[in-house]
């Protein structure tokens, strides 16, 4: 063989191995990363928000129930009634998809959910790595992939039943496809980045702030206004993009969305003219992403490729408007910042990929420290991770809200002060009751300009009907004197045990009662 294509032949064998490395270890990375989600499986969702999985999974079993009926009818209709007194603010594609893992397993089991949304999740890293690789290296996409996967806060989150896994993961298809698309303008990435924005925004409508960015940007850069005007694929998009979530939004929960405009970010925007709502958010950020991660990300967007970094200013520009445009959600719910990791993840692509050229020119004991401190970093990770899902143990949960649904009085109707909105009593006590505003409500009812002037009117009126009043919030009836002493200086209680206390609406005290 002459030495030319000696040469040659050796450097595709060469990139055949570094081809067939890289996939490895992007295989290893994702089977780790579902492993990690596994640690505790069958342990009740109570670890992250569980107000909210709850609700998810008060309508996949109504589901469920519709697609495999019992003997007993009473309790299809209940489960069905507990579908309808949970707010419907998205599609229950996710919800339809984990009654389908309930019919296939033969029952109600909850981890079930967590095994499908972290599978959407790790499954999304694929195009993540794809994207990273293809704006930098493929050792660089290894890195964003890891950080995607084991970042503590995107495990915590990624393995909850609510439908903001399922979203990321599309959203991240969106900003592969249309990166793709920006490059070639080919009509195949145009369908894929209009269809995968239209699911994603169908499954929460919260991912058209970032995805709108995305795509505005990265067409105004590719086209210009005038070229993008003319252009049908743009117009494709933007119509695939928005009709699946415009049809349902606005016929199917037309009302209801109205309501959630105005009293969640109309009413409550005047939180964002104050300087504390931005110290309070980027608070938040550097506990979920870490101050070194948001650092390297925003300076990452500074020297990106022009290509990449008008991907991400869109991604990060949609990201502001949203944060800013829902100011309440966005200084207390951490989930609603779920979708900045794998934004975060590409924005320190290009950091990340001057960082492994430097090291592939030094010698290989530098190399190997570098590799060194890269996985000491990923096995940190995962031990936070693992840490904070085995710190605490809530197999005891579901007996005492089974306990607290039996003691509730059947002849009457109840109004509650209980812990995440009444969804565990509803979920695992079967058991449906009104619910007395928790103090972060009561605040929040101030920010809209519902102060409570006069308590005793208040009171009388929230608890019209009602006969019974169930307390199980105590550190929330601590934080309410008024409620506290008006309840005892006013009723009887009927009956009380470990973690609970119910309240007689039915008659008022003697005063020689008191």
């Amino acid at each position: 063989m002459p030495p030319r294509e000696k040469t040659a032949h050796s450097n595709v064998r060469l990139q055949n191995l570094r081809t067939r490395w890289v996939q490895w270890v992007l295989f290893f990375l994702l089977l780790s990363g579902f492993g990690l989600r596994m640690i505790d499986l069958t342990d009740p969702p109570l670890d992250f928000h569980p107000t909210r999985q709850y609700h998810g999974a008060l309508v996949a079993r109504s589901i469920y129930y519709q697609m495999a009926p019992v003997d007993d009818t009473n309790v299809q209709k209940q489960a069905l009634a507990q579908r309808y007194s949970v707010a419907q603010l998205e599609p229950p594609i996710l919800e339809s998809l984990v009654a389908l893992g309930y019919f296939v397993a033969g029952g109600e089991y909850l981890w079930i959910a967590r095994i499908i949304t972290s599978l959407l999740w790790v499954m999304a890293a694929v195009p993540l790595y794809a994207l990273a690789a293809h704006m930098t290296s493929p050792t660089s996409g290894l890195i964003v992939a890891a950080y995607y996967l084991f970042l503590p806060f995107a495990v915590q989150a990624s393995r909850s039943f609510q439908p903001d896994p399922f979203m990321v993961a599309m959203f991240i298809v969106v900003m592969f496809a249309t990166y793709r698309w920006s490059e070639k303008q080919e009509w195949k990435w145009a369908l894929l980045a209009g269809i995968s924005s239209g699911f994603a925004i169908l499954i929460k409508a919260v991912a058209a702030y970032l995805i709108l960015g995305i795509l505005a940007a990265s067409v105004l850069y590719t086209l210009g206004i005038r070229a993008a005007l003319r252009n049908r694929q743009v117009w494709v998009m933007a119509l695939i993009t928005i009709l699946p979530a415009g049809l349902y939004y606005v016929l199917s929960i037309g009302g209801t969305s109205g309501n959630y405009f105005q009293n969640w970010i109309v009413a409550l925007l005047p939180l964002a003219f104050r300087p504390v709502f931005y110290v309070r958010w980027v608070n938040i950020l550097t506990d979920l992403l870490g101050m070194a991660s948001l650092v390297v990300a925003l300076s990452g967007l500074l020297i990106a490729q022009s290509r990449g970094r008008w991907l991400l200013i869109g991604a990060w520009l949609g990201y502001g408007v949203y944060g800013i445009t829902l100011p309440y959600q966005t200084i207390t719910h951490s989930y609603y910042h779920l979708q900045l990791v794998p934004i975060a993840a590409l924005s320190i692509a290009p950091v990340v990929d001057l960082t492994v050229k430097r090291v592939i020119q030094q010698t290989r004991p530098w190399q190997a420290l570098f590799a060194f401190l890269a996985v000491s970093v990923l096995v940190f990770a995962a031990g936070t991770a693992r840490f904070g899902m085995l710190s605490v143990d809530y197999r005891n949960e579901p007996v005492f809200w089974e306990r607290i649904g039996k003691v509730i009085p059947m002849d009457g109707k109840t109004i509650g002060l209980i812990q995440d909105y009444g969804n565990l009593l509803n979920y695992y006590g079967w058991r449906h009751v009104k619910i007395w505003p928790v103090t972060g409500e009561l605040a929040l009812a101030g920010l809209r300009g519902n102060s409570i002037e006069d308590f005793e009117g208040f009171f009388l009126e929230r608890t019209m009907g009602m006969d019974y009043f169930l307390i199980t919030a105590f550190n929330q009836l601590e934080q309410q004197p008024l409620l506290q002493e008006y309840l005892a200086d006013h009723y009887s209680i009927y009956a009380e045990g470990d973690g609970y206390v119910i309240y007689d609406l039915h008659g008022l005290l003697s005063p020689a009662s008191n």
